[in-house]
């Protein structure tokens, strides 16, 4: 999630896709969605992979784990620019 959300390498693709995909934009948007769809994905692959059920819960697992990391995130940096200003 975080490489398809921040990756500046994928910035073209990304940008390309969120304009003619207006979606794709809301998606992209919100880091809930993206893991959980990203998850869904993954999630399909191993279970085609292993034929597991409980592959079934990675979709809620990854999207809980990119929303809270990617809010973790923003808060350091939130707080790394607060202690920047009072310099």
């Amino acid at each position: 999630m975080w490489i398809l959300r921040y990756g500046s390498i994928l910035n073209k693709p990304r940008s390309f896709l969120t304009k003619n995909i207006p979606i794709l934009a809301e998606l992209f948007k919100c880091s809930l969605c993206l893991g959980f769809w990203s998850g869904v994905i993954i999630g399909f692959i191993c279970f085609k992979i292993n034929n597991q059920q409980y592959y079934i819960l990675f979709p809620l697992a990854s999207s809980a784990l990119c929303w809270f990391f990617d809010s973790l995130l923003d808060l350091i940096q939130l707080s790394c620019n607060f202690l920047d200003k009072s310099d």
